[in-house]
């Protein structure tokens, strides 16, 4: 059988569901940045390597 929730705890709920969400999304943002910056390196020594090929 179904259970009732009261208010507050649904309430309560979907805070730490948009809470977790936030985190998420800084988790994210993160990595992203981090990705980024991996591929500005990354670039940056590809183009020493061909130049020293040269």
């Amino acid at each position: 059988m179904d259970q009732l929730i009261s208010y507050e705890e649904l309430v309560r709920k979907v805070q730490q569901q948009e809470d977790t969400v936030a985190q998420l999304v800084k988790i994210i943002a993160a990595t992203n940045h981090r990705i980024s910056e991996l591929q500005v390196k990354q670039e940056s020594m590809e183009k020493v390597h061909l130049i020293n090929k040269i």
